[in-house]
């Protein structure tokens, strides 16, 4: 950026010094044809009377010199005193400095930075347009600057932060979810679907399986004597002995459930799920417990540490991409800046529409911020000093000024010569 700035500021030195020399050059001429003047009058007055020609040369001369004495007194008062003389109502520009800044500031508000002027030149440019084609024409350059870019983002980025706020969002927005009425809606969705009979089905598959295994059946014994808890060993040998008749009946017990939708266990099991739905949306006391236990676990350190890893994730993923071979962020971003731009360039009514935004937009930036372009004019030109106010003017202008001043040398020579010839006739 400091480059550039000095870059620009050696163009317009170089600007400034081009147009010093040409103001000079033309200085130079109109001086030089004020002292041509002075010459021709010394000749003519040396010849005076030697020949009628020589009068009408006198007149010309001295008209000419007036003329453009005349003139240089007029230009010169506009940027400074003539021969450095205090007179009355010269430098002109240099003491009306503020009220040229303000008077400058008024007419650039009132005249140029309109509402309407504005609007009608959004209009006539179509910017939606040029930034759809622009943006089809370099979208791999445009594209080009993204993996830069996100890379020096992520050089700069204060980790600690980044990571503190995206906890902190998503920590409110998943304390804002009504976990309860969520719950309600799936189980509500599963019944409808029938996936918990399906499930329910598929585990009395698998129990029967078990169950008629008998490499499973040892094990089955050892949970039953567990469960029995009995020190008699004639308890014992009776439940060893009934173990096969148990395990049979069980297993076709658990069969006929499986084909019996109808069957009470089922029914019951249906009505638990159906009344668990309701409560879970309906129930104060559920949504309570259930919003408690939703505060507690966010408060956890667990999710605490899984919602600051959200950004080391992201970060380790998007870097990865972009240092890989093929990295896909850039590509998808030119795919985007190409659709966009053909979404410009292809559809009227998405181009109007943005032209029409921007259009209305500018508006109201003119409309809140137009008073404060004189201001910033007014006070640009309040940091000059007379003498620069003086100069840059001089610089713009004064190359064209000093043809006021052969132009006054000629015409008042020509002049001279029209009145000499006027006076001769008398």
């Amino acid at each position: 950026m400091k480059r550039d700035i000095d870059i620009i500021r050696q163009l317009d030195d170089t600007e400034d010094a081009i147009k010093r020399a040409r103001l000079r050059t033309m200085q130079a001429v109109a001086l030089g044809l004020l002292v041509l003047a002075a010459l021709l009058f010394a000749l003519a007055r040396w010849q005076h009377g030697g020949h009628p020609a020589w009068g009408y040369l006198e007149a010309f001369s001295e008209a000419a010199m007036v003329g453009a004495i005349a003139d240089w007194f007029a230009v010169t008062a506009l940027f400074r005193h003539p021969l450095g003389i205090p007179l009355w109502h010269t430098a002109i520009i240099p003491n009306s400095k503020d009220s040229i800044g303000k008077s400058l500031g008024n007419f650039v508000e009132n005249h140029f930075i309109t509402e309407e002027g504005i609007a009608l030149r959004i209009r006539q440019i179509d910017i939606a347009g040029r930034a759809g084609l622009y943006m089809q024409n370099h979208a791999a350059q445009l594209s080009g600057w993204v993996g830069p870019a996100l890379e020096k983002l992520m050089q700069m980025a204060d980790h600690d932060k980044i990571r503190r706020m995206l906890r902190e969002l998503a920590t409110r927005e998943l304390a804002r979810v009504d976990l309860s009425a969520l719950a309600g809606d799936c189980v509500e969705a599963l019944v409808a679907e029938d996936l918990p009979q399906e499930w329910l089905e598929a585990a009395l598959d698998q129990l029967v399986v078990y169950l008629v295994e008998p490499a499973n059946h040892p094990a089955i014994e050892t949970m039953v004597q567990s469960a029995v808890n009995t020190e008699s060993s004639v308890l014992k040998y009776a439940l060893h002995k009934a173990m096969p008749r148990i395990i049979r009946s069980t297993a076709e017990k658990v069969a006929q459930m499986r084909l019996d939708r109808s069957h009470e266990l089922r029914q019951r099991l249906g009505t638990w799920i159906a009344n668990s739905a309701l409560r879970l949306k309906g129930d104060p006391a559920w949504q309570d417990a259930i919003g408690r236990y939703q505060q507690q676990a966010l408060a956890s350190d667990t999710v605490r540490d899984m919602l600051d890893g959200i950004w080391d994730t992201l970060r380790a993923r998007l870097l990865a991409d972009l240092r890989s071979e093929t990295p896909s962020v850039p590509a998808g971003a030119r795919r985007l800046v190409e659709n966009a731009g053909k979404l410009l360039t292809d559809n009227p009514a998405v181009r109007d529409s943005l032209n029409r935004s921007i259009e209305a937009g500018s508006a109201q930036l003119v409309k809140k911020y137009r008073g404060e372009v004189g201001l910033f004019i007014e006070a640009q030109l309040a940091t000059w000093t007379k003498e620069q106010m003086s100069e840059r003017i001089e610089l713009s202008i004064g190359r064209d000024l000093q043809f006021i001043r052969i132009n006054g040398t000629l015409v008042g020579g020509l002049v001279g010569v029209v009145i000499h010839f006027i006076v001769g006739l008398f």
